[in-house]
Parts: C-alpha cells; sequence; structure tokens
C-alpha cells in the first residue's frame, strides 16, 4: 500500500469519485466505495491537515498504475498519533 496526501478534501474526494467509478462502486459484492477520508491528526507533524489518500498496489482494487508514483508515500503511523515525531 502506498498513500497520496492530499492539502483538500476536495482533491480527496475527486480521487475517491475516480477509483469508485473505474471499479464499478458500489456494486452487488457489498463493497461501497474505494476508501474511507482519513486526515493527518498528528498536531505536531509537518503533513498535519492533509487528507491521507491510500494506493493499492496488490489484491482486487489494484490503483498503483491510476496515479503519479512520484506523490505517492509510505505509510506513516505518526500521522494519526499524538507522540512526538
Amino acid at each position: 500500500m502506498k498513500y497520496i496526501l492530499y492539502d483538500t478534501d476536495e482533491a480527496w474526494n475527486a480521487s475517491n469519485d475516480a477509483m469508485n467509478t473505474f471499479f464499478g462502486l458500489p456494486d452487488n459484492n457489498g463493497n461501497e466505495r474505494y476508501a474511507e477520508i482519513q486526515q493527518v491528526d498528528n498536531l505536531s507533524h509537518n503533513d498535519f491537515g492533509k487528507y491521507i489518500f491510500p494506493v493499492t498496489t496488490q489484491g482486487s482494487f489494484i490503483t498503483v498504475d491510476k496515479f503519479n508514483v512520484s506523490e505517492m508515500v509510505e505509510f506513516d503511523p505518526t500521522w494519526t498519533s499524538d507522540e512526538p515525531i
């Protein structure tokens, strides 16, 4: 799994809507949407307030080829932690 951090919820929603359309979601298998919106909420993190968009690299909903690889980052457990960085 990779991630893209968006500055606005509009940008996050645009990517999510595109993936919902691409995968035909919601579908008859109980899949309602590609992702749930989540934000970097650690006040001391440099990316505080950005929106975390998951980019799947394996499984049923692979999307890594739909985005610019240079925008992708690895998961950072301090995005949603109150622990100091």
